[in-house]
């Protein structure tokens, strides 16, 4: 019965980030550092 709980917990955490990316990128956040200026970042950034 823990398993399955502990297993609960876990799936709503990964939900949770999922849902917090996502809305991110619906906002047009991004969650490069380099301010959106990839050109400092050398391509580590996403478009």
């Amino acid at each position: 019965m823990v398993t399955v709980i502990v297993g609960g917990v876990v799936l709503l955490v990964v939900v949770a980030i999922l849902w917090k990316m996502i809305s991110d990128k619906r906002k047009g956040k991004n969650s490069c550092s380099c301010g959106s200026d990839c050109s400092h970042c050398h391509g580590a950034c996403g478009r």
